[in-house]
């Protein structure tokens, strides 16, 4: 005859294994960013506000997002790196979306941006939103130097970090950091 474990036993564990799980989350987090490249600001810096158009024509601003961890990547139908890192940005989306995850894409591309575009997201079958920027108003408001570039937001609006050029962004270590900023409170910084 097996013992029987009580209710009470049961939940007290899962919710030590929950614990452990976040801990062991955010204790994982600054060997994360190293491993994926990523610097923190020197300072707490606020995402700037910038509003610019999805690719369906809807306006959407960063600042909206806020309460949410954001994935600010810039880049361009041209660019051979940011061909090879957004489907495994789309890969990374689809696996924390539903837990208040956001990427947005905000293209560079010029001329003809929405057809290039259009057909490069189509090709790809990539559903995070696409945001267009042939001004590069919303590049000059980041400080972009290059691309890809990427800006990971905080649930308060926050920078928490800054990377250029590709990453494995569906890896253990992108989930990782993600799950950690996902689980972080709100402190600015």
């Amino acid at each position: 005859m097996r013992p029987r474990v009580s209710v009470e036993v049961v939940g007290i564990l899962a919710v030590v294994a929950l614990v452990g799980a976040v801990v062991a989350t955010a204790a994982g987090a600054p060997e994360a960013m190293k491993a994926l490249q990523v610097l923190e600001p020197k300072a707490p810096t606020p995402a700037p506000d910038v509003t610019l158009r999805t690719l369906q024509g809807t306006p959407l601003s960063i600042k909206a997002l806020k309460g949410k961890v954001v994935l600010v990547n810039f880049w361009a139908t041209w660019c051979l790196p940011c061909q090879w890192e957004m489907p495994l940005m789309e890969n990374l989306y689809q696996a924390y979306k539903a837990k208040g995850f956001v990427i947005a894409a905000i293209s560079l591309d010029q001329d003809g941006a929405e057809t290039a575009v259009g057909a490069f997201v189509s090709a790809r079958k990539l559903t995070y939103p696409i945001l267009l920027d042939p001004t590069f108003q919303g590049a000059k408001q980041f400080g972009v130097r290059g691309l890809p570039a990427t800006f990971l937001i905080g649930k308060d609006g926050y920078i928490k970090g800054v990377t250029y050029g590709p990453r494995e962004w569906d890896g253990p270590e992108a989930r990782t950091l993600i799950e950690s900023l996902l689980a972080a409170r709100g402190s600015k910084g």
